[in-house]
């Protein structure tokens, strides 16, 4: 694949991503501000590609379920998933350490970022990624400073600080705030989801 033919699909994934988003917060204010202000951190064309070395992780062999599960997800998603096949082998695929309390060994999570400071393109303003978790697994409880608002391309289970455990559904979003405790479970099927962070608070 050529240069310009990888940027048109990445156009094309943050072309759907933002007009899904766009469709899914119309009546939640909060949600809306954020997904406003991770587009504005989003560069109109993408050209700054980095030497990212292509990784894979075991757990990216639920790939392929996840895509047929979404075979009718509607045109946004249908699109999202399209243009995240082509531009899914140029990625580093990468696995976080595993906390204590965990029952989740590092071979069934993995996650790549398609735009941030190490991701295939570069912002420093943004990162937005991809996960992929296997069934039956857990991603512990954390938190982070920046605020991140995911979009469910899965079933599967999300929890915010001492709340109970919801499904927000596919094409659910899922909004924490800055240093909420979070986590998230998979069941029966792989757990697969697209997150974005603000890294800047000129958004």
């Amino acid at each position: 694949m050529t240069q310009a033919e990888l940027a048109n699909s990445v156009g094309g994934f943050f072309k759907f991503l933002d007009k899904e988003f766009d469709r899914r917060s119309r009546e939640k204010a909060d949600v809306k501000s954020m997904y406003q202000r991770v587009f504005r951190g989003v560069p109109d064309t993408f050209s700054a590609f980095q030497n990212v070395k292509p990784i894979r992780q075991p757990v990216c062999s639920h790939l392929e379920e996840c895509y047929r599960s979404l075979d009718k997800a509607g045109e946004n998603i249908e699109g999202l998933v399209a243009s995240f096949r082509t531009i899914e082998p140029y990625l580093n695929w990468y696995t976080h350490f595993v906390h204590s309390d965990s029952p989740t060994p590092t071979d069934e999570y993995a996650e790549a970022i398609i735009l941030g400071p190490t991701g295939l393109v570069w912002s420093d303003k943004v990162e937005v990624g991809i996960s992929v978790m296997a069934p039956r697994a857990r991603y512990p409880d954390h938190r982070h400073p920046p605020e991140e608002l995911y979009i469910a391309l899965s079933k599967g289970d999300w929890r915010q600080e001492d709340m109970p455990w919801f499904e927000p559904g596919i094409g659910g979003l899922v909004y924490n705030t800055g240093n909420m405790r979070h986590s998230m479970r998979s069941g029966p099927v792989p757990l697969f989801s697209v997150w974005c962070m603000t890294l800047s608070a000129e958004l």
